[in-house]
């Protein structure tokens, strides 16, 4: 299956082997994950009847179990609800309202899913714990794992850089390395190792993964909110990532998180002080805010991997920002049917 693209031979391919029973064992998982080779693979367990929920388990092309992953999230819904449990599709006058629903069982807890039959996208709601790590990663580290990029014209510029490290949940953590003022940076990024980060006490060990990300433009639609367009790379343990779900995730929930604090902090001024006097004492009310993210991945490795987030970022009467929701979405395609033979 290759998922965040309705594509064949585009997005990131992911395998999900269908368990019955609980037959084989963690350390044969992981051997089965490193033989396919992929990014992550799922072991999607029956329901115990039909609606009720799955255990998904992921693992890694290194044989290791991680708590959550974005691209095996959206295809093992959009595998479900296109061959196990398929809905008949009511017509036109159901396409925006007809929708299926279920709940994954994995290592960082519940996770709703959705699926629209008419536009054959799926969703989830994504588990977050989200996190900014206290040490950032200076541009050093990051050119001491892409040495190549020393000779990119503009690099000096560069190199006074340092870049955040944020955790969706606890074991899923990621250097989000913005070049929107370096494109031929971002061109030049080959695959190899993340750079070591220092993470919070209480937040490692950790997958870390070196995020790179480019801003473009925002599309805008009345009445409908703002999307903003962005162009990543992920790059971890020698490989480069086709669609990285769980980082998209991150940055979103962090640009988000950044934009609504600045509106919600204004620079003081003059009359931004004498304002505040006359309201004080007058109770603010809670607002909710969506923001909604385009993403683009894959585009160096020629596998166009097409990735949505939506977060809703809540802001208290305070003044105090947090994440209320995320919803992270795309298509899927199987395109290969086979079976493991003494598994």
């Amino acid at each position: 299956m290759v998922v965040f693209s309705p594509e064949k031979f585009q997005g990131n391919p992911l395998a999900i082997v269908a368990i019955r029973g609980n037959a084989i064992s963690q350390k044969r998982k992981g051997l089965i994950a490193k033989e396919f080779g992929y990014s992550e693979t799922v072991f999607l367990h029956d329901a115990p009847a039909p609606g009720m929920p799955r255990l998904c388990e992921i693992f890694t092309e290194t044989g290791e179990e991680i708590p959550f992953g974005g691209h095996p999230i959206i295809g093992a819904a959009h595998y479900i609800f296109s061959y196990c449990e398929k809905m008949h599709y009511g017509g036109p006058a159901d396409r925006d309202t007809q929708r299926q629903t279920g709940v994954l069982l994995t290592k960082a807890g519940k996770i709703p899913i959705f699926f629209n039959p008419y536009r054959q996208v799926a969703a989830c709601s994504v588990p977050h714990n989200f996190h900014v790590h206290q040490h950032q990663v200076p541009m050093d580290k990051i050119i001491a794992t892409q040495p190549q990029i020393q000779i990119v014209p503009g690099i000096d510029k560069a190199k006074s850089r340092s870049f955040p490290v944020v955790s969706i949940v606890k074991g899923m953590t990621f250097i989000l390395v913005d070049l929107t003022d370096h494109p031929d940076i971002l061109a030049a990024v080959q695959p190899g190792k993340a750079p070591e980060a220092e993470l919070d006490s209480e937040w490692s060990p950790s997958f870390v993964g070196c995020f790179y990300y480019k801003i473009l433009n925002q599309a805008e639609k009345p009445g409908e909110p703002t999307i903003h367009n962005i162009q990543v790379r992920m790059i971890s343990h020698g490989i480069e990532d086709a669609a990285s779900g769980s980082a998209c995730c991150a940055l979103s929930c962090y640009l988000a998180m950044q934009s609504s604090s600045k509106s919600s902090n204004p620079e003081s001024s003059e009359a931004g002080t004498e304002l505040a006097k006359q309201t004080e004492g007058l109770k603010l009310e809670e607002k909710t805010e969506r923001k909604v993210f385009g993403i683009q991945q894959g585009v160096e490795m020629g596998r166009l991997s097409t990735i949505a987030v939506e977060v809703d970022v809540k802001t208290d009467a305070q003044g105090k920002v947090s994440l209320a929701n995320v919803i992270l979405s795309g298509r899927a395609n199987m395109h290969t049917r086979g079976e493991l033979v003494g598994a």
